[in-house]
């Protein structure tokens, strides 16, 4: 890990002698997970509470919304409402009452989906490349980019430890490293936008570009291009889906 975030190209010129993905993978995937699971229980309880709470709030206002605009039928709005009310009870009992060790262990299955979407996203965006590399005059070889990819995600270990300091400090489990800082009253649309580009996800990006230079005796300019141009691709459509949720999923 810390060849790939001090010295990435003599990182990337071993790894074009042995590729080596298994343990970073494991890594990049793993620890992040058990750092934000940390960094919740960590919290006072209340603030996991007006999180919710929070949450709940926003929900809410979507349901209002849909219905004032005819999106959904008004007749379904208790009923939408009140399943809502009933997990949240749950989750806010759950806060008041449970051991931080039964926190911990709630947290952590609950963040395995995400976890498991991270490592199919991670497979996608390395076949997708792979696909491609013939346009920069590269033979396909699916094994050396996974290396590149896996070895890159581990910058994903100190951005989980950066958020964990960032959500002490701030107080809020929903605290970000992404633009969307710098415009937190943008239109919708912009939101999403701003909400993808987090300086970690960069970094990521930029070490792949680095890795496919060295790895595949390419171009920097023209790695990069490939890379941050699909990257750019997928922050578009994600925002569009973003959007249709009414940016529930955007941070507070």
């Amino acid at each position: 890990m810390f060849h790939i975030i001090f010295s990435p190209t003599h990182r990337f010129a071993q790894l074009k002698e042995k590729p080596d993905w298994l343990a970073p993978f494991i890594l990049a995937l793993v620890l992040p997970l058990f750092i934000g699971t940390l960094s919740v229980i960590i919290l006072p309880r209340q603030t996991l509470i007006n999180a919710t709470e929070n949450r709940i709030n926003r929900v809410k206002g979507f349901i209002e919304n849909q219905v004032e605009t005819g999106k959904m039928p008004s007749d379904q709005r208790d009923a939408a409402i009140e399943r809502i009310e009933k997990t949240a009870q749950v989750e806010l009992d759950l806060y008041e009452r449970a051991s931080k060790i039964n926190l911990f262990f709630r947290f952590l299955v609950r963040s395995l989906p995400a976890t498991i979407w991270s490592a199919l996203q991670l497979l996608i965006w390395t076949t997708v490349l792979n696909l491609l590399l013939p346009l920069l005059g590269a033979g396909s070889s699916f094994g050396r980019l996974w290396a590149i990819t896996t070895n890159s995600a581990l910058v994903r270990i100190p951005a989980a430890v950066f958020r964990v300091l960032l959500i002490l400090s701030t107080n809020k489990i929903t605290a970000t490293t992404s633009l969307l800082l710098l415009a937190p009253s943008a239109p919708l649309y912009l939101k999403g936008v701003l909400a993808c580009i987090d300086i970690f996800t960069l970094w990521e990006l930029g070490l792949t570009s680095l890795g496919l230079k060295v790895i595949f005796n390419l171009d920097l300019k023209r790695t990069s291009a490939l890379v941050f141009g699909l990257w750019f691709i997928y922050v578009l459509i994600l925002a569009g889906l973003s959007t249709l949720s009414g940016g529930l999923a955007f941070p507070d």
